[in-house]
């Protein structure tokens, strides 16, 4: 009798996969001027340097 009895077994669990970062909130909506004013500054300074003939 003993023999027509199926035995559990526990499915084998899959690895998880590495955490990745909690996605970044809203970029403020400063940084895109920021960037820009940055960039006007560069290009001003190379130009001052003589750079841009």
């Amino acid at each position: 009798m003993s023999d027509n009895v199926i035995k559990f077994r526990r499915p084998e669990k899959k690895p998880e996969p590495p955490k990745s970062r909690p996605p970044r909130g809203p970029m403020p909506n400063w940084v895109p001027f920021a960037v820009l004013v940055a960039v006007a500054l560069v290009i001003y300074a190379v130009s001052q340097a003589g750079l841009f003939s």
